[in-house]
């Protein structure tokens, strides 16, 4: 672990104890709003990840039958169902639960084997993550009473394929712990921006404010939908920040792709028609998506957010059909170029109020935020001054919006 992170003994930061969340086991629960004044990135270099690993060393104990099958209605829909049919079955899934609560703490790399012998399943290895889930074998990063995500069965980094484990799930007004794919919360995303005018301009200054000062007072100044948006951001860009981390910030920088498309998505709710970057262009039709492995024509259809995740073009069999946001590094980041040349041509006073956060300038101030928010450099708590990028940032990506036809000329 990089000697500057921010190194605090574990037990100040977790509590020891259940809280009233929709699942109630988790004992390693992380409350938001206790760590004000740090940044995300502190907070998960020196508690998150720490408590992460804990269970990737010391396991948990999984429910016993009759508590799993209850759990089922804890859960969104989608992941019971999921769950059922990887157990085959309610009446499998409670033996295979009594069995494995029998016989005390489990680690997850030995989870999916032990699954297996404790009965026949389909998907030893959805299993293993729903039981996880809900038997608390992982951190509750809670937001607020209305919003949490759930993160369980994460690698420490230290053995090979670490960074493809784990599995984050969000919890808010809009459902029940959910496990939100990039597909998914592109598409949520989308829906969500263009539908609630300059409203959305309170998402993503309680988003910022979170990363920058472990903020979030004013995330009940979303609507309702928005939180259940911002909640699954959260939860996939704490997984994305693990895997990161476990690589020393080295590689698998997916978590800074995650947050530039999402604040990219201010630009895309003012046009009147989607247009996205693709090969340094805009256009406002794409290919749908495939598996690299995969030969031949694909559709075509109109574009949106969802182009922004991709599987890799890779004809490795391992690689493939491996998919994600960073995929589209290039387009996104030429997208978010574009938008910085043209604001600091035509309201060059919100571009600089930004840059006197960073001292210096930069031609992709979304790049320039993800880098200052995802470094071993940037202090741990942040000066008042710095806390104000947050409302500074927010601004320009609402000027973005409000000139979003004019750059994409529609």
């Amino acid at each position: 672990m990089n000697s500057k992170m921010l190194l605090l003994p574990l037990a100040l930061f977790v509590s020891s104890t259940a809280f009233a969340a929709n699942l109630l086991n988790y004992k390693s629960v992380v409350n938001i709003s206790e760590y004000k004044g740090s940044t995300y990135f502190s907070l998960m270099s020196s508690v998150i990840k720490p408590a992460l690993d804990q269970y990737a060393s010391a396991g948990f104990t999984p429910l016993n039958g009759k508590a799993l099958a209850a759990a089922l209605k804890k859960v969104d829909s989608k992941v019971a169902s999921s769950a059922l049919r990887s157990a085959g079955g309610i009446e499998n899934l409670k033996l295979i639960a009594d069995k494995l609560a029998s016989e005390g703490a489990i680690t997850f790399y030995e989870l999916p084997d032990a699954v297996s012998k404790s009965g026949r399943v389909q998907d030893r290895y959805g299993l293993s993550t729903f039981i996880a889930l809900v038997s608390g074998g992982g951190v509750a990063v809670k937001i607020d009473s209305k919003n949490t995500a759930y993160n369980v069965n994460y690698g420490t980094g230290e053995t090979e394929k670490d960074e493809m484990t784990g599995r984050s799930f969000g919890e808010g007004p809009s459902h029940m712990a959910s496990d939100a794919s990039d597909k998914f919360y592109l598409l949520t995303l989308e829906n969500y921006v263009r539908s609630e005018g300059d409203a959305i301009s309170s998402f993503y200054k309680s988003l910022l404010e979170i990363l920058l000062n472990c903020d979030p007072a004013n995330f009940k100044l979303i609507s309702p939908e928005g939180q259940s948006v911002a909640g699954d951001f959260l939860a996939v860009y704490t997984a994305e920040q693990d895997r990161h981390l476990m690589a020393d910030l080295k590689s698998h920088h997916w978590d800074a792709a995650l947050l530039e498309v999402t604040l990219l998505s201010a630009f895309h709710a003012g046009q009147k028609n989607i247009m996205v970057m693709h090969n340094g262009e805009l256009t406002a039709t794409t290919m749908k998506q495939a598996p690299g492995c995969e030969i031949g024509e694909r559709a075509e259809k109109k574009a949106s957010l969802v182009d922004y995740w991709q599987f890799s073009s890779s004809t490795d069999p391992e690689s493939c059909n491996r998919s994600g946001i960073n995929v589209t590094r290039r387009d996104f980041r030429a997208l978010g170029a574009a938008i910085t040349k043209f604001e600091r041509a035509n309201n060059p006073e919100i571009v600089d109020r930004i840059e006197r956060h960073f001292k210096k300038k930069s031609t992709n101030l979304f790049a320039a935020l993800s880098e200052f928010l995802i470094n071993y450099r940037t202090p741990a708590q942040l000066d008042l001054k710095t806390q104000a990028l947050a409302a500074d940032f927010t601004a320009f990506l609402m000027q973005a919006k409000k000139d979003a036809n004019k750059i994409s000329g529609n």
